[in-house]
């Protein structure tokens, strides 16, 4: 795991060319591991709003990380937390998948499984109630719900972590 924490490090550092090269070459000694893969996928999608269009066109973004997915989908399917990481990056982007008109269902799909899985992790919870157009009051409510868990359960470094504090991470106001 010390590769990876040097990694994350070069991720609060927006060093996507080294990080890059010290993901590929330890995603492809440890494909398995999901922690890798599960680091390796967020950068890449992180990748696609952060990055230089040097970089994309280098490593061919999209095509990598569509392939990741792919082999997440797999590899991890069983996982909660590949659902849950896997069904909010899909979901809101998924044209960066291909043109397959299902795929922001499919995406919010896998937020509906991670949090009926696990019905009591609050951060499952707001994240698939968040995915449905017609839920906003309880929304709300589970984003007041999560927001301590968020902290906890993010902190750290790394573009994974910094992103969901930044997106979940509300402050513990009482919903309105």
């Amino acid at each position: 795991m010390e590769n990876i924490r040097h990694i994350l490090q070069l991720e609060d550092q927006e060093d996507f060319d080294e990080a890059f090269a010290l993901y590929k070459e330890l995603y492809e000694r440890n494909s398995t591991d999901f922690e890798i893969w599960k680091h390796f996928y967020f950068f890449l999608w992180i990748a696609i709003e952060d990055a230089s269009s040097e970089f994309h066109d280098r490593i061919n973004l999209r095509q990598r990380l569509r392939k990741m997915y792919e082999e997440g989908q797999k590899s991890f399917q069983n996982l909660t937390e590949f659902k849950f990481i896997a069904g909010w990056t899909v979901s809101i982007f998924p044209d960066e998948y291909g043109d397959n008109e299902d795929l922001e269902s499919q995406g919010k799909e896998l937020l509906r499984q991670a949090h009926h899985e696990h019905p009591d992790d609050k951060i499952y919870k707001m994240a698939y109630l968040g995915s449905l157009d017609s839920k906003k009051e309880e929304y709300k409510k589970a984003e007041f719900e999560a927001g301590s868990e968020v902290l906890k359960r993010f902190q750290g470094p790394g573009l994974l972590n910094r992103y969901f504090i930044q997106v979940l991470g509300r402050k513990n106001e009482t919903p309105k």
